[in-house]
């Protein structure tokens, strides 16, 4: 008998549950093993939770959505197959039947909210768990946090609700994490506090999520400065103006298609929105690309960083100066066959692909883009990372002017499509060669000069360009501005400061004696906190024994634990403990962009990572059992005790912390055979077991 535990059940839980079933299914000894799940919440919605207001949407269509696996996965062990997002929907929409008032069309391509996609989720836990073999025991735990996990020199100790749960092996998914406050936003809270006597509706809102509650204070009146321009504060801005009764509405046949008018509830605050680079991300395109269409890299190819990386001394490579090169041309390739067959034809797209493929340096692809693209209309690095043009920050109203062009422009691109449209076509590539991307970041991949470049410049270009909201988005943020109710043109560079003389925030634009005051600041982005920064007990008890290592990059830390490639936790001393795992945000830093769901038809990583860190697992009890026959063999053939007690004391360890635990022995819980599917609930005193439906 082995003991799994997984801490922590959203969606990185739920994919190594999936491959655990699936390897368990296809083993054909029947291993029994015991299956201890832990969440503090339901299992399978992560922060995808199902009580969060409809207006609050994913950012990627349905039919590109999934969490289970399929035949493009590859080395992640056996399949199991199962629905994508849009699947399920069109299912759970048919089983409402004919007539019914709440059956609406489901639309493939469409972009839903993210309670449906945690019921979603939920219902993918629900699923696996039905094809769960006998042999496999499945315990549940989630009305409280694990607190502590423990290595005793046999296995490991799970602290759950005063109780300890002997584990030997443990999967550590427990994804978005809550931070400690810097000792900057330590002082900016005790000064806000201390304003707040002269000024009773100052307030710092320093973490976002959940929405409802980083927004439930606020009153209509008050003025909120929004920090970021990002995903979490189109969030922000949907709850204080859909999710106060506001309404969108069609600005009329005398406007073009898309464009919108808002109504006001009367309930909304006013907003000002600023950031770094003072552009809100670009629109996400109508995809064209179906489920399983992507753009397949010519140039920023896995065989091309292997080239690079056997050039490099030590095999770190220089993200600016070797990679985006690469990545540009791939961009450029995609634009001008987009712009050729829209303005010419498929044959003098295709014509110009082949010219350009066989083009022998950036110059030459260069000289055949001046010959064929209209100097005008051409795409350029430079314009992508910097669209304002120097007349357009000449003055606040000229920006303003450009910003509203700029953004228009944009949701029109969108509804061309991400492939009819040159720009969109050209911007889809980042998020279609990301996995590339991933292999030259990941596990150190990079100089530590580049790594920090990526990350601080890279990275914030990237986002805005090809993983922004749903076209609506931009389209209802436009019509914000236009109704007064958003403020979004404070320029680049844009700060907010607590003026303590007034107790007030000010938000200061680009230009001089452009700036406007707030009563409320919220920090519009999500927080990815590193092992040192995690408030969790969990964490904080890791980090203080060892058990976990902060991942660093020379004397850069991008943040997230360490881990191998096989995904083992490395501790302090830089040993890769072999029977515990970490997947998902945890190692971010370590591995690039890990909170990104499995996408159909794309050998998702989130899955190969699952696959390979439960297929060491599966060997490594087929190893043991293995030992075991033959100690047993052995030991029958000289007329000694075939016991198991006799057996371990001939049988070697094979798996364990940084080596090897003994073989488990008798640990309270075998004495009653358990239903397959159990729900554990635990008295302190004496933490014993029994079953509830």
């Amino acid at each position: 008998m082995y003991k799994i535990a997984i801490i922590g059940l959203g969606p990185r839980g739920i994919s190594v549950f999936d491959r655990i079933i699936a390897y368990a299914r296809n083993d054909a000894s029947a291993t029994p093993l015991e299956l201890y799940l832990f969440d503090s919440k339901e299992f399978g919605p992560g922060c995808h939770t199902t009580d969060q207001a409809d207006h609050l949407l994913v950012n990627t269509v349905a039919c590109q959505m999934t969490q289970f696996s399929d035949d493009t996965v590859r080395g992640a062990g056996p399949l199991l197959y199962g629905p994508s997002f849009a699947d399920w929907l069109i299912s759970k929409n048919s089983a409402l039947g004919k007539g019914t008032d709440a059956k609406i069309e489901i639309d493939r391509n469409g972009y839903y909210s993210r309670a449906l996609f945690g019921d979603y989720l939920r219902w993918g836990f629900e699923y696996l768990k039905k094809m769960a073999p006998p042999h496999l025991t499945i315990y549940l735990h989630n009305y409280a946090g694990v607190d502590d996990l423990q290595w005793d020199k046999q296995r490991w100790q799970v602290s759950y609700d005063g109780c300890n749960f002997p584990a030997d092996f443990v999967y550590l998914t427990t994804g978005h994490a809550r931070k400690v406050l810097s000792s900057s936003e330590k002082k900016l809270t005790g000064q806000v506090d201390a304003a707040r006597q002269r000024n009773p509706r100052l307030q710092l809102v320093l973490e976002p999520y959940p929405i409802r509650n980083a927004t439930s204070s606020v009153m209509a009146g008050d003025s909120v400065a929004i920090e970021g321009m990002g995903l979490t504060s189109f969030d922000l801005i949907a709850q204080l103006t859909q999710g106060r009764g506001g309404k969108f509405e069609s600005a009329g046949k005398l406007q073009p298609a898309g464009r919108l008018r808002y109504r006001p509830s009367g309930q909304e605050p006013r907003i000002l929105l600023y950031s770094r680079s003072g552009l809100p991300l670009t629109a996400r395109a109508v995809n064209q690309k179906g489920v399983f269409g992507q753009y397949k890299p010519k140039f920023l190819t896995f065989t091309k960083l292997e080239e690079l990386r056997a050039q490099s001394d030590g095999g770190q490579l220089d993200f600016e100066k070797q990679i985006i090169p690469l990545l540009w041309a791939d961009m450029q390739f995609a634009y001008c066959f987009a712009w050729l067959q829209q303005k010419r034809d498929k044959i003098a797209a295709l014509m110009f692909s082949n010219e350009f493929l066989a083009a022998d340096s950036a110059s030459a692809r260069q000289a055949l883009v001046d010959r064929h693209v209209d100097k005008r209309e051409q795409l350029t690095w430079a314009k992508l990372v910097d669209p304002v043009p120097p007349l357009a920050l000449k003055s606040q109203r000229q920006f303003d002017d450009w910003l509203r062009g700029h953004m228009w422009r944009d949701v029109e691109h969108a509804l061309q499509g991400n492939l009819d449209s040159p720009l969109k076509s050209a911007c889809d590539v980042l998020r279609d060669v990301r996995d590339v991307v991933r292999a030259a970041i990941d596990f150190g991949g990079l100089y530590e000069h580049s790594h920090r470049w990526v990350l601080g410049e890279f990275l914030p270009i990237m986002n805005r360009l090809a993983v922004g909201p749903p076209k609506e988005r931009i389209a209802q943020l436009l019509a914000l501005m236009d109704a007064g109710v958003v403020r979004a043109d404070f320029g680049p560079g844009a700060r907010c400061e607590l003026d303590e003389a007034s107790a007030t925030f000010v938000v200061n634009g680009y230009w001089d004696g452009d700036s406007e005051r707030a009563n409320v600041l919220v920090r519009g982005r999500a927080s990815l906190p590193g092992p040192l920064e995690d408030k969790s007990p969990l964490m904080r008890q890791l980090v203080e024994r060892g058990i976990v290592r902060p991942f660093m990059n020379g004397q850069f830390h991008p943040g997230g634990i360490t881990v191998d490639r096989n995904m083992n936790v490395v501790d302090r001393d830089g040993a890769s403990q072999t029977t515990l795992w970490a997947l998902g945000t945890l190692v971010e830093g370590c591995k690039f962009y890990t909170f990104v769901l499995p996408r159909p038809g794309a050998n998702s990583t989130t899955m190969v990572d699952a696959g390979r860190a439960v297929g060491r697992m599966m060997d490594a009890i087929a190893e043991r059992n293995l030992r075991l026959q033959l100690a047993q063999e052995e030991l029958q053939g000289v007329g000694g005790a075939d016991s198991i007690d006799s057996i371990e004391e001939v049988v070697q360890p094979v798996i364990g912390q940084s080596g090897a635990p003994a073989a488990p022995g008798p640990l309270g819980f075998e004495s009653q055979a358990p239903a397959r599917v159990r729900r554990l609930e635990t008295d302190p005193a004496n933490c014993p077991a029994f079953s509830r439906n």
